[in-house]
Protein backbone atom coordinates (compact mmCIF):
# COMPACT_ATOMS: atom_id res chain seq x y z
CA UNK A 1 0.00 0.00 0.00
CA UNK A 2 1.16 3.33 -1.16
CA UNK A 3 4.21 1.79 -2.44
CA UNK A 4 3.98 4.28 -5.52
CA UNK A 5 3.93 7.19 -3.04
CA UNK A 6 7.37 5.44 -1.12
CA UNK A 7 9.01 4.99 -3.93
CA UNK A 8 9.11 8.38 -5.67
CA UNK A 9 10.43 9.72 -2.05
CA UNK A 10 13.00 7.08 -2.30
CA UNK A 11 14.25 8.42 -5.84
CA UNK A 12 14.13 12.30 -4.69
CA UNK A 13 15.83 11.45 -1.60
CA UNK A 14 19.00 9.60 -3.75
CA UNK A 15 18.95 12.14 -6.23
CA UNK A 16 19.71 14.46 -3.64
CA UNK A 17 22.35 12.32 -1.89
CA UNK A 18 20.48 11.27 0.94
CA UNK A 19 19.94 7.65 0.49
CA UNK A 20 20.89 4.86 0.79
CA UNK A 21 22.60 6.27 4.42
CA UNK A 22 26.20 5.35 2.91
CA UNK A 23 25.88 8.51 0.78
CA UNK A 24 24.02 10.41 3.60
CA UNK A 25 26.92 9.41 5.97
CA UNK A 26 29.43 10.72 3.17
CA UNK A 27 27.37 13.81 2.64
CA UNK A 28 27.63 14.34 6.06
CA UNK A 29 31.34 14.78 5.97
CA UNK A 30 30.98 16.86 2.76
CA UNK A 31 29.05 19.32 5.00
CA UNK A 32 31.44 19.13 8.26
CA UNK A 33 34.41 20.14 6.10
CA UNK A 34 32.65 22.94 4.24
CA UNK A 35 31.30 24.34 7.78
CA UNK A 36 34.96 23.69 9.40
CA UNK A 37 36.43 25.97 6.62
CA UNK A 38 34.07 29.27 5.52
CA UNK A 39 31.72 29.16 8.97
CA UNK A 40 34.09 28.44 11.92
CA UNK A 41 36.47 31.37 11.13
CA UNK A 42 33.71 33.93 10.38
CA UNK A 43 32.29 32.77 13.60
CA UNK A 44 35.46 32.97 15.64
CA UNK A 45 36.27 36.31 13.88
CA UNK A 46 33.09 38.31 14.65
CA UNK A 47 32.47 36.68 17.98
CA UNK A 48 36.16 37.86 19.01
CA UNK A 49 36.89 34.43 20.35
CA UNK A 50 40.32 33.07 19.51
CA UNK A 51 39.78 29.75 21.03
CA UNK A 52 37.27 27.18 21.62
CA UNK A 53 37.20 24.19 23.93
CA UNK A 54 34.72 21.40 23.46
CA UNK A 55 35.22 18.71 25.98
CA UNK A 56 32.45 15.84 26.55
CA UNK A 57 32.29 12.60 28.43
CA UNK A 58 30.95 9.61 27.54
CA UNK A 59 27.45 9.02 28.13
CA UNK A 60 27.30 12.70 28.65
CA UNK A 61 27.04 13.87 25.18
CA UNK A 62 27.77 17.77 24.78
CA UNK A 63 24.78 18.27 21.74
CA UNK A 64 27.51 20.46 20.25
CA UNK A 65 29.21 17.43 19.17
CA UNK A 66 27.03 16.47 16.72
CA UNK A 67 27.88 19.73 14.58
CA UNK A 68 32.02 18.83 14.60
CA UNK A 69 32.27 15.03 15.38
CA UNK A 70 32.03 13.36 11.77
CA UNK A 71 29.43 10.51 11.75
CA UNK A 72 31.47 7.58 12.58
CA UNK A 73 32.11 9.44 16.13
CA UNK A 74 28.53 9.35 17.63
CA UNK A 75 29.80 10.18 20.94
CA UNK A 76 33.02 10.69 22.98
CA UNK A 77 34.77 7.63 24.11
CA UNK A 78 35.53 8.03 27.62
CA UNK A 79 36.66 12.16 27.60
CA UNK A 80 37.33 13.78 24.25
CA UNK A 81 38.17 17.05 23.12
CA UNK A 82 38.33 19.50 20.56
CA UNK A 83 40.10 22.00 20.57
CA UNK A 84 39.79 25.22 17.60
CA UNK A 85 42.57 28.02 16.86
CA UNK A 86 41.72 31.12 15.35
CA UNK A 87 44.49 33.15 13.33
CA UNK A 88 44.07 36.99 12.85
CA UNK A 89 46.14 37.21 10.48
CA UNK A 90 45.86 34.55 7.92
CA UNK A 91 41.96 34.06 9.40
CA UNK A 92 41.86 30.53 8.97
CA UNK A 93 41.20 27.86 11.95
CA UNK A 94 43.85 25.43 13.28
CA UNK A 95 41.69 22.25 14.07
CA UNK A 96 42.53 19.26 17.14
CA UNK A 97 41.38 16.41 18.58
CA UNK A 98 42.56 15.59 22.09
CA UNK A 99 41.72 12.10 23.39
CA UNK A 100 39.81 9.37 21.35
CA UNK A 101 39.13 9.62 17.85
CA UNK A 102 37.64 8.28 14.90
CA UNK A 103 39.35 7.27 11.32
CA UNK A 104 36.71 9.98 9.72
CA UNK A 105 38.26 12.28 12.03
CA UNK A 106 41.46 11.93 10.02
CA UNK A 107 42.55 14.51 7.50
CA UNK A 108 39.57 16.94 9.34
CA UNK A 109 41.57 17.14 12.71
CA UNK A 110 44.75 17.59 13.85
CA UNK A 111 46.20 14.96 16.26
CA UNK A 112 48.22 16.69 19.12
CA UNK A 113 48.88 14.13 21.86
CA UNK A 114 52.10 13.50 22.57
CA UNK A 115 53.37 9.95 24.07
CA UNK A 116 52.83 9.75 27.79
CA UNK A 117 50.99 12.76 27.98
CA UNK A 118 47.54 12.78 29.28
CA UNK A 119 44.39 14.70 27.96
CA UNK A 120 44.35 17.56 30.37
CA UNK A 121 48.67 18.28 30.09
CA UNK A 122 47.71 18.19 26.22
CA UNK A 123 45.43 20.82 26.48
CA UNK A 124 47.59 22.81 29.04
CA UNK A 125 50.36 22.99 26.50
CA UNK A 126 48.65 23.86 23.85
CA UNK A 127 46.92 26.65 25.34
CA UNK A 128 50.40 27.90 26.97
CA UNK A 129 52.15 27.41 23.75
CA UNK A 130 49.16 29.56 21.65
CA UNK A 131 48.56 31.54 24.13
CA UNK A 132 45.29 33.07 23.47
CA UNK A 133 43.34 36.00 24.76
CA UNK A 134 40.25 34.52 24.73
CA UNK A 135 38.95 30.98 25.49
CA UNK A 136 35.42 30.07 24.25
CA UNK A 137 33.35 27.07 26.58
CA UNK A 138 29.88 25.15 25.88
CA UNK A 139 27.98 27.40 28.73
CA UNK A 140 25.49 29.26 27.68
CA UNK A 141 22.34 30.77 30.03
CA UNK A 142 19.47 30.94 26.89
CA UNK A 143 20.07 27.87 24.81
CA UNK A 144 20.42 24.49 25.86
CA UNK A 145 22.35 23.07 22.63
CA UNK A 146 24.94 25.65 23.59
CA UNK A 147 25.47 24.74 27.49
CA UNK A 148 27.06 21.39 26.86
CA UNK A 149 29.84 21.59 29.23
CA UNK A 150 29.08 19.27 32.06
CA UNK A 151 30.12 21.03 35.79
CA UNK A 152 33.27 18.02 36.34
CA UNK A 153 34.83 18.41 33.06
CA UNK A 154 34.29 22.24 33.79
CA UNK A 155 36.63 22.18 36.94
CA UNK A 156 38.84 19.54 34.73
CA UNK A 157 39.75 22.26 32.69
CA UNK A 158 39.98 25.03 35.03
CA UNK A 159 42.58 22.94 37.10
CA UNK A 160 44.68 21.78 33.77
CA UNK A 161 45.17 25.02 32.45
CA UNK A 162 46.20 26.83 35.43
CA UNK A 163 46.93 30.32 35.33
CA UNK A 164 45.61 30.37 31.74
CA UNK A 165 41.93 29.27 33.55
CA UNK A 166 41.16 33.35 33.84
CA UNK A 167 40.93 33.11 30.28
CA UNK A 168 37.82 30.90 29.90
CA UNK A 169 34.40 32.60 29.02
CA UNK A 170 30.83 31.80 27.77
CA UNK A 171 30.83 31.21 24.24
CA UNK A 172 27.25 32.29 23.93
CA UNK A 173 28.92 34.21 20.92
CA UNK A 174 30.73 32.10 19.17
CA UNK A 175 28.33 28.87 19.36
CA UNK A 176 25.45 31.13 18.09
CA UNK A 177 27.19 32.61 15.38
CA UNK A 178 28.34 28.97 14.48
CA UNK A 179 25.06 27.54 14.52
CA UNK A 180 23.24 30.29 12.92
CA UNK A 181 24.98 30.27 9.70
CA UNK A 182 24.25 27.31 6.99
CA UNK A 183 26.57 26.96 3.90
CA UNK A 184 25.42 26.67 0.26
CA UNK A 185 25.70 22.75 0.46
CA UNK A 186 23.80 22.49 3.44
CA UNK A 187 21.17 24.61 1.52
CA UNK A 188 20.92 22.81 -1.55
CA UNK A 189 20.47 19.57 1.30
CA UNK A 190 17.77 22.16 3.23
CA UNK A 191 15.88 22.28 -0.17
CA UNK A 192 15.31 19.04 -0.90
CA UNK A 193 13.91 17.89 2.86
CA UNK A 194 11.87 20.39 2.47
CA UNK A 195 10.39 19.60 -0.56
CA UNK A 196 10.46 15.62 0.72
CA UNK A 197 8.28 17.01 4.04
CA UNK A 198 5.94 19.16 1.57
CA UNK A 199 5.35 15.89 -0.27
CA UNK A 200 4.01 13.73 2.96
CA UNK A 201 1.65 16.54 4.29
CA UNK A 202 0.48 16.48 0.34
CA UNK A 203 -0.19 12.97 0.47
CA UNK A 204 -1.43 12.46 3.81
CA UNK A 205 -3.95 15.09 3.47
CA UNK A 206 -5.48 13.83 0.29
CA UNK A 207 -8.23 11.45 -0.72
CA UNK A 208 -5.41 9.02 -0.99
CA UNK A 209 -5.14 8.60 2.11
CA UNK A 210 -8.13 10.09 4.31
CA UNK A 211 -11.33 8.55 4.50
CA UNK A 212 -14.11 10.65 5.46
CA UNK A 213 -15.38 9.57 8.64
CA UNK A 214 -13.46 6.80 9.23
CA UNK A 215 -9.62 8.04 9.10
CA UNK A 216 -8.51 9.98 12.63
CA UNK A 217 -6.22 12.48 13.53
CA UNK A 218 -4.08 9.82 14.76
CA UNK A 219 -4.16 7.56 12.13
CA UNK A 220 -2.60 10.48 9.86
CA UNK A 221 0.08 10.98 12.57
CA UNK A 222 1.27 7.30 12.37
CA UNK A 223 0.91 6.91 8.57
CA UNK A 224 3.20 10.26 8.68
CA UNK A 225 5.40 8.27 11.19
CA UNK A 226 5.94 5.67 9.13
CA UNK A 227 6.76 7.18 5.89
CA UNK A 228 9.36 8.70 7.97
CA UNK A 229 10.82 5.53 9.12
CA UNK A 230 10.55 3.68 6.12
CA UNK A 231 12.84 6.34 4.56
CA UNK A 232 15.12 6.05 7.79
CA UNK A 233 14.62 9.25 8.61
CA UNK A 234 13.41 10.96 11.97
CA UNK A 235 10.74 13.00 13.17
CA UNK A 236 11.83 15.86 15.55
CA UNK A 237 8.57 17.06 15.37
CA UNK A 238 5.23 15.62 15.75
CA UNK A 239 3.92 14.94 13.51
CA UNK A 240 0.74 16.43 14.94
CA UNK A 241 -2.30 16.30 13.28
CA UNK A 242 -5.49 18.52 15.29
CA UNK A 243 -8.47 19.63 13.40
CA UNK A 244 -11.06 23.17 14.01
CA UNK A 245 -14.71 22.11 13.84
CA UNK A 246 -17.79 24.43 13.49
CA UNK A 247 -19.64 24.43 16.67
CA UNK A 248 -16.66 23.73 19.20
CA UNK A 249 -14.76 26.44 20.51
CA UNK A 250 -11.81 23.88 20.98
CA UNK A 251 -8.94 25.43 18.47
CA UNK A 252 -6.97 22.10 18.46
CA UNK A 253 -8.89 19.22 18.33
CA UNK A 254 -7.03 15.59 18.69
CA UNK A 255 -7.85 12.13 18.07
CA UNK A 256 -10.87 12.63 15.76
CA UNK A 257 -12.52 11.14 12.94
CA UNK A 258 -12.05 13.33 10.09
CA UNK A 259 -15.30 14.56 9.16
CA UNK A 260 -17.14 17.06 6.10
CA UNK A 261 -16.84 21.04 7.03
CA UNK A 262 -13.48 19.94 9.03
CA UNK A 263 -10.42 22.38 9.12
CA UNK A 264 -7.33 20.12 9.62
CA UNK A 265 -3.84 21.07 10.71
CA UNK A 266 -0.44 19.51 10.73
CA UNK A 267 2.79 20.06 12.29
CA UNK A 268 5.83 18.07 11.22
CA UNK A 269 9.61 18.47 10.61
CA UNK A 270 12.10 15.52 10.03
CA UNK A 271 15.89 15.29 9.95
CA UNK A 272 18.48 12.75 9.29
CA UNK A 273 20.62 10.39 10.83
CA UNK A 274 23.80 11.77 9.66
CA UNK A 275 22.83 14.94 8.00
CA UNK A 276 22.23 17.16 11.22
CA UNK A 277 19.43 19.36 9.13
CA UNK A 278 15.77 20.37 10.32
CA UNK A 279 12.51 21.02 8.82
CA UNK A 280 9.56 22.66 9.87
CA UNK A 281 6.28 22.96 8.32
CA UNK A 282 2.35 23.89 9.15
CA UNK A 283 -0.04 23.45 7.04
CA UNK A 284 -3.69 23.26 6.74
CA UNK A 285 -6.49 21.79 4.45
CA UNK A 286 -10.57 21.93 3.87
CA UNK A 287 -12.75 18.39 3.87
CA UNK A 288 -15.56 19.13 1.64
CA UNK A 289 -19.27 19.06 2.46
CA UNK A 290 -21.68 17.47 0.07
CA UNK A 291 -22.63 19.74 -2.55
CA UNK A 292 -19.13 22.00 -2.03
CA UNK A 293 -16.40 22.75 -4.57
CA UNK A 294 -14.23 24.84 -2.31
CA UNK A 295 -14.25 26.00 1.22
CA UNK A 296 -16.28 28.81 2.89
CA UNK A 297 -15.01 32.29 1.71
CA UNK A 298 -14.36 33.34 4.61
CA UNK A 299 -11.84 30.70 5.82
CA UNK A 300 -9.81 31.05 2.57
CA UNK A 301 -10.02 34.85 3.48
CA UNK A 302 -8.26 34.42 7.12
CA UNK A 303 -5.99 32.01 4.99
CA UNK A 304 -4.71 34.74 2.49
CA UNK A 305 -4.48 36.71 5.89
CA UNK A 306 -1.93 34.28 7.06
CA UNK A 307 0.29 34.61 3.84
CA UNK A 308 0.15 38.55 4.50
CA UNK A 309 1.53 38.21 7.79
CA UNK A 310 4.04 35.54 6.62
CA UNK A 311 5.09 38.52 3.87
CA UNK A 312 5.32 41.04 6.05
CA UNK A 313 7.36 38.92 8.38
CA UNK A 314 9.84 37.73 5.81
CA UNK A 315 10.14 42.31 4.69
CA UNK A 316 11.06 43.27 8.33
CA UNK A 317 13.27 40.14 8.63
CA UNK A 318 15.20 41.56 5.53
CA UNK A 319 15.71 44.94 7.29
CA UNK A 320 15.32 44.82 10.45
CA UNK A 321 18.40 44.62 13.32
CA UNK A 322 17.24 42.09 15.93
CA UNK A 323 14.47 39.31 16.32
CA UNK A 324 12.56 41.67 18.63
CA UNK A 325 12.72 44.53 15.98
CA UNK A 326 11.07 42.27 13.52
CA UNK A 327 8.11 40.88 15.87
CA UNK A 328 7.26 44.88 16.96
CA UNK A 329 7.60 46.27 13.72
CA UNK A 330 5.07 43.01 11.97
CA UNK A 331 2.76 43.45 14.59
CA UNK A 332 2.23 46.91 14.22
CA UNK A 333 1.78 46.51 10.51
CA UNK A 334 -0.76 43.70 10.72
CA UNK A 335 -2.91 45.60 13.00
CA UNK A 336 -2.75 48.29 10.94
CA UNK A 337 -4.24 46.15 7.88
CA UNK A 338 -6.45 44.18 10.33
CA UNK A 339 -4.93 41.22 10.87
CA UNK A 340 -5.05 39.39 14.19
CA UNK A 341 -1.25 38.31 14.11
CA UNK A 342 0.80 36.03 16.46
CA UNK A 343 3.94 35.71 15.13
CA UNK A 344 6.75 33.50 16.89
CA UNK A 345 9.23 32.61 14.13
CA UNK A 346 12.28 30.72 15.34
CA UNK A 347 16.22 29.94 13.97
CA UNK A 348 15.61 26.41 11.89
CA UNK A 349 18.87 23.99 10.77
CA UNK A 350 21.60 22.12 13.15
CA UNK A 351 18.49 21.87 15.52
CA UNK A 352 14.88 22.37 15.06
CA UNK A 353 14.65 24.77 17.35
CA UNK A 354 17.58 26.49 16.00
CA UNK A 355 19.95 29.18 17.77
CA UNK A 356 20.12 32.96 16.77
CA UNK A 357 17.73 35.63 16.69
CA UNK A 358 14.15 34.52 18.29
CA UNK A 359 11.09 36.11 16.26
CA UNK A 360 8.75 36.06 18.89
CA UNK A 361 7.29 33.27 21.06
CA UNK A 362 3.73 31.70 21.41
CA UNK A 363 3.11 33.13 25.17
CA UNK A 364 5.07 36.02 24.75
CA UNK A 365 4.44 38.71 21.95
CA UNK A 366 6.18 41.50 23.17
CA UNK A 367 9.89 42.28 23.94
CA UNK A 368 12.34 39.02 24.28
CA UNK A 369 15.33 39.63 26.64
CA UNK A 370 18.24 37.80 25.43
CA UNK A 371 17.48 35.43 22.21
CA UNK A 372 15.20 38.31 20.80
CA UNK A 373 18.10 40.58 21.02
CA UNK A 374 19.84 38.55 18.76
CA UNK A 375 20.90 40.21 15.31
CA UNK A 376 19.61 38.87 12.06
CA UNK A 377 21.99 37.66 10.22
CA UNK A 378 22.36 36.35 6.37
CA UNK A 379 22.37 32.51 5.23
CA UNK A 380 20.11 31.95 8.39
CA UNK A 381 17.73 29.65 7.71
CA UNK A 382 14.02 29.97 10.28
CA UNK A 383 10.58 28.03 10.36
CA UNK A 384 8.15 31.12 9.63
CA UNK A 385 5.88 30.16 12.12
CA UNK A 386 2.70 32.36 12.76
CA UNK A 387 -1.33 32.49 13.24
CA UNK A 388 -3.95 34.63 12.39
CA UNK A 389 -7.46 34.21 14.01
CA UNK A 390 -10.93 36.16 13.12
CA UNK A 391 -14.45 35.30 14.12
CA UNK A 392 -16.53 33.66 11.18
CA UNK A 393 -19.97 34.66 10.52
CA UNK A 394 -20.29 30.83 8.31
CA UNK A 395 -19.11 29.14 11.42
CA UNK A 396 -21.78 31.36 13.80
CA UNK A 397 -19.14 33.90 14.52
CA UNK A 398 -17.03 31.25 15.94
CA UNK A 399 -13.27 32.26 16.33
CA UNK A 400 -11.20 30.35 13.68
CA UNK A 401 -7.64 29.91 13.49
CA UNK A 402 -5.12 29.56 10.76
CA UNK A 403 -1.83 28.04 12.16
CA UNK A 404 0.58 28.52 9.49
CA UNK A 405 4.24 27.49 9.30
CA UNK A 406 7.44 27.56 6.42
CA UNK A 407 10.88 27.12 6.07
CA UNK A 408 12.86 30.59 5.33
CA UNK A 409 16.35 31.59 4.45
CA UNK A 410 17.84 35.07 4.61
CA UNK A 411 20.44 35.16 1.79
CA UNK A 412 20.06 38.65 1.29
CA UNK A 413 16.30 38.51 0.30
CA UNK A 414 14.09 36.46 2.22
CA UNK A 415 12.82 33.67 0.53
CA UNK A 416 10.83 30.27 1.01
CA UNK A 417 12.79 27.59 0.96
CA UNK A 418 10.59 25.64 -0.97
CA UNK A 419 8.12 27.86 -1.94
CA UNK A 420 4.44 28.21 0.27
CA UNK A 421 1.12 26.62 0.91
CA UNK A 422 -0.69 29.53 -0.67
CA UNK A 423 -4.43 28.55 -0.55
CA UNK A 424 -6.36 25.89 1.59
CA UNK A 425 -5.69 22.50 0.65
CA UNK A 426 -9.09 20.53 -0.10
CA UNK A 427 -10.05 17.36 0.31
Amino acid sequence: MHEAFMKRLEAKMGKAGLLPIKKQAELSTRILRQRLETILPWAMRKSGMDFWIVASREGCKDPMLKTLYPWDMYDARRIGILAFHYDKEKDTVRKMVIGPFSQEMEGIYERIQEPGETIWQTIARIVKEINPSKIAINRNHINGCCDGLSSTLYENIKDALGENAVKLCDGEPLTVYWLQRITPLELEIMKALVNITHDIIDYSFSRKFIKVGVTTTTDIEWFMRDVINRLGYLYWFGPDIDLQRKGSDVPRMFNEVILPGDLIHCDVGINGIYVQLHTDVQRVGYILKDGEKEAPKELSALFAKGNRLQDIVRENIRVCTTGNDVLLKSIETAKSEGIKPMIYTHPLGTFGHGVGPIIGLYDNQSYIHGAGERTIEDKTCYALELNVSDNIRVWNNQLVFMYLEEDIIKDGEVYFINGRQERLIII
